[in-house]
This record gives structure tokens, sequence and C-alpha cells, in this order.
């Protein structure tokens, strides 16, 4: 019998603990002919082979039982088959727990050997009936294997107890802890363990990690040797076996010297272009990059390219010093704030325009085409100078979004463009950095931007609202209601960015309004409507109504 593909193999199981019958019952239900599972001293009369699922210590004493002829095999991850002497010989070990609840073997992976193609054919065999995705393992390998295999499922689940404990320090249940150890899981079996750690010590926070030791030495003293190894061998994956102070750099040889030192070691980089001022939502774009990436950074630049007034570009606010520390607290590496003169040099001649529609509309028309000049021309020698495997950009410049991304796959960067969701204040206002110089009665007719987006999305949603002039006309409207004042507001394709004549399908709402002397954009983007219903647009009108009423109260 050698091709047991061909033929039913007849298994006796011997061995009647968790992982006997576990195995008993799968290969019954997997159409195998199986008896057991048998009690230690069963001869396997009868069987073709005759599978010991019995303690390390047990199995020469269960296999010199069975009878002279018959394939034996053991489930043990340690123990070599030196231990089945007289016998040809097989071993199965399935990398899966096996409880009192029994075992899932399909998906898992499964340690075979054999001494003869015939005793490993069937060990193979056997572990692909089951399921499970079959591995050889030579008797020198055993130790270290199982030692790893005791590490991923034994000693994750007594660590997984320490943490238990301290917990209940706080009055955290385990079951609040359950969720995070499975997406912990998941991501390093996707991942792998590098890009899979975060918290502190992945982005160097030492400051942090402190602080939790003196919990520990305070709450569970005896732990404290484990997190010490722990965070050791943390540190080790990150490749920051001492923690390294965060780098600012302003000129574009520093930063391509710390960058190439970092692709030496084969780590990815991620860009997130900003210019400064941070707020929340240049923190989302940062803590998404330190979430994809082993290095995260940060550019500091206020582009004068891409302003046509120069009051607005002497009055954008700055502070190299708090946006170092923002960046850094969100998982920057490294923060790159250039001069004007590092960027564009004496004699620099070379723009790079994206032209048509996605930069002579909305933004180009009231800030001029030369606006999005400056941007790509400045973005794309980010790109060059950092040579980043992805670059993050907020969905709150959705037009500036659509031409970085032309403009990349017009020139076939490799960069990734990622798309993050636009961050906003509790009351609805799109995190800008010109919020700062709002006064409170600005602010309030500030938020007429989101409130008249989300009135209209509900308008169109509804079917009141179809028609794209009726659109601008009514959006418009509600913002001069709310006590803004508008440049534009109008329903545009997401892709091309051109004017949506009729609804029939998703449509992005942009709109750009002055409240004092501060220029404001917003956007949404809305799913198809529903059929018109015949109240026309008088919801919206009844909004547009409240909102007056309401900013005159506050004025």
């Amino acid at each position: 019998m050698g091709n047991w593909t061909d033929t039913t193999p007849r298994i006796a199981i011997i061995g009647a603990g968790r992982l006997g019958t576990a195995l008993t019952a799968a290969l019954q239900a997997a159409g195998l002919t199986v008896s057991g599972p048998h009690g230690r001293g069963s001869d396997g009369a009868g069987a073709d082979a005759v599978l010991l699922c019995v303690p390390d210590a047990q199995i020469p004493v269960a296999a010199a039982a069975v009878r002279p002829g018959t394939l034996v095999g053991h489930c043990s991850g340690a123990t070599g088959l030196g231990a089945l002497a007289g016998h040809e010989a097989f071993g199965l070990h399935p990398l899966m727990t096996v409880t009192a609840g029994g075992a899932v073997f399909a998906g898992a992976g499964c340690a075979i050997a054999g001494t003869s193609d015939r005793s490993l054919e069937l060990a193979r065999h056997l572990a692909l009936t089951l399921g499970m995705t079959p591995f050889e393992i030579a008797d020198d390998d055993r130790a270290a294997y199982h030692a790893a295999a005791s590490v991923a499922s034994n000693l994750l689940v007594a660590l997984e107890g320490a943490a238990e404990r301290l917990a209940a320090t706080a009055g955290v249940p385990r079951e609040a802890l359950a969720p995070l150890v499975r997406a912990s899981a998941d991501n390093w079996a996707r991942q792998g363990a590098r890009r899979a750690l975060t918290g502190p010590i992945a982005r160097g926070d030492e400051a942090t990690v402190a602080l939790q030791r003196e919990a520990i030495v305070e709450r569970t003293p005896d732990l404290v040797p484990l997190f010490d190894v722990l965070a050791a061998q943390a540190r080790t994956l990150t490749e920051r076996p001492e923690p390294a102070p965060p780098r600012i750099t302003r000129t574009i040889d520093g930063v391509r010297v710390l960058l190439d030192e970092a692709r030496r070691h084969g780590r990815t980089i991620g860009l997130v272009p900003t210019m400064g001022a941070l707020h929340d939502g240049h923190l989302a774009l940062i803590e998404r990059a330190r979430a994809d990436h082993d290095v995260v950074v940060v550019s500091v630049f206020v582009n004068p390219a891409q302003f046509n007034d120069a009051a607005d570009l002497a009055a954008y606010p700055r502070g190299e010093r708090r946006d170092a520390e923002l960046a850094f607290a969100a998982g920057a590496d490294v923060l790159f704030a250039p001069g004007p003169s590092e960027i564009y040099p004496d004699g620099f001649a070379t723009t790079v325009t994206v032209s048509g529609p996605l930069t002579h509309t909305l933004e180009g028309e009231h800030r001029g085409s030369g606006h999005f000049d400056g941007v790509t021309t400045v973005v794309s020698k980010l790109f060059t100078i950092v040579g980043p495997d992805a670059a993050y950009f907020g969905q709150k410049d959705a037009q500036q979004l659509a031409v970085v991304r032309r403009m990349a796959a017009d020139l076939d960067l490799r960069t990734r463009i990622v798309a993050c969701p636009t961050v906003r204040d509790g009351d609805g206002l799109a995190l800008s950095s010109r919020n700062t110089r709002l006064s409170d009665a600005g602010r309030r007719h500030a938020l007429s931007l989101s409130r008249t987006l989300q009135q209209v999305a509900a308008a169109i949603g509804a079917g009141e609202l179809r028609h794209g002039p009726a659109i601008t006309e009514a959006g418009l409207a509600a913002l001069r209601a709310g006590g803004a004042d508008p440049e534009y507001f109008t329903a545009v394709d997401p892709a091309t960015l051109e004017p949506v004549l009729e609804v029939a399908g998703d449509v992005l709402l942009v709109t750009a309004a002055h409240v004092e002397d501060v220029r404001l954009i917003d956007n949404l983007t809305v799913g198809a409507a529903a059929p018109a219903s015949p109240s026309g647009s008088s919801t919206l009108d009844a909004r547009a109504a409240t909102a007056t009423a309401a900013a005159t109260q506050a004025t």
C-alpha cells in the first residue's frame, strides 16, 4: 500500500485523551475508517496504521505493544521517530491547541515526518484529509520547532494571563482584552511581527513605557522581569535596541541621509506633507502612516507657491516647536522642515502642471490655476526628496487630493496616495489650521459650511434636490443664511470634479466660503438620490429659515 489517495487506510487511534478523541472524530467525519480511541496496550489489530496520542514518555511503551508490520505514528511535537524503533514510523503533529472543547484542524499547519516514503506520504495524506497544511520536520529540528510552537500557544496564553492579572488591578475584565488579543494575533498573521507591533515601544515613546513599568512595580511586582524581557524583545523588532531621539532636519541632504540608512535596513517609509500648524486632522494622518510603515516622515513647509494672496501667506499660523512635539507624539520619526530657499533655490525654473478641469475649476477658478501648480510642484519635489512608499492626504482638500492622484498617475510615480477621512470637531467643523483665526462669533458662522453640506445631502437623499443648478442655489442660500460669504457651492463628479447636471449616482458636494477674513473649504460625498418627493425643496427651505434665525440670534 503506497498511494494513499487511491486507498482508504484503516486507522486505529490509541490514547483517549483530548487529542486522541478530537482526531478520531475529525478523521471519521472526513470519511476515513477509524477505530478508537483505544486504551494504551492495544495492538492495533485490523488497522493499516496506528496513531499514538499518548504522553511523550509513554510513546515507546505504547509502540512496543503494536503488532509488527503495522505502520505506527505519534502526535508529539517534541519527540523524534526514534521512539518508534522497530516500526515503519511517521509523525503527525497538528499545530493547533486542543482543549476540553475539542479542536478545529482545518486551516492549521501540521508537522510531518516519516522513516520511509510510504509512511511520510501517509502522514501527508492524513494532514491534507483534515484540511491542514503539512510541512516536514527533521528530528534534529524538533526541539526548536516545538519551542516555537509553545511560545506561539502555551506561553502566549501564560502571557495573556499576566495581562489579565494586571488589568484586574484597574477593574478591567478579561473580556475587554479579548478583542485586542485577537486583533493583535490577526495582524501578526497577516503582516509579520515587525509590521504588527504597535504601541509606545513601536513609536519610540519611552516615557510611556517607563510609566507602564512603574505601575507594574507597584501592582504586580513579580511581572516586572517578564515586562522587561518583552520590552527588550519589542525594541529588537523595531530595530531600536537603544531608543533614539526623534530627528529634525531642514536640508534635503540631511533627510536623505536619514532615510537612506532606513532603506538599507529594508524599512518602508510613509510621508505626511503638511504646512504646519498641526491639528488633530494632521495627527490622524501621522497615526495612519505610523500604523502602515516602519519610518514616518512629516514635512512642515508653508509653500509660498500655492498662495495667491500675500496677506494670506503672511497670516498663515506657524509654530515649529509645537508642530514637532505633536508630530513626534503621534508617531513621526523625522520632521523635515525646510526653508523656502531650500525648496526653491536661486535659479529654480521648473513647474509641474496638471491641466484641465481638475485644476481650472473650483479652487483653481477662485485662487488661480497657479495655486495647483504650486501644490503639484512642491509635492513632486517632496516625493523626489523623501522617496516614500506612500503619502497621506486628508479628504477635506478633495480637489487637491484628486490633482495629486492625477499627477502621480501621469508621472508613473511609485508613491501610493492614501486618502484619509476628514476629521471634524465635535460641533462638525472640519479641522483647519485657519480655524484658529476665527472669533467665537466667526466660528458659529463657520459651522454653516458643514451644516449646509448635511442639509443639502439630506435633501438629495430624500429626492428633494436632483438638478445641479438647484443644488447650487440651495447651498448658497443656506450658507448666506448661516452667516458665511460663499465663493461656491456645487455638486461634482467625485472622480473628475466635473459639474453634475442631474443626480444619477454618487456626487461630491464642495464648498468654499469666507467667514470674517478667513477662507474655509469643506466637502461631503453623497449617495445617489431617491425618486423625487412631492414636497420639492420645502424641507431644505425650512432648514435654511431655521439657520437664518439661529444666525440672527448668534449675532
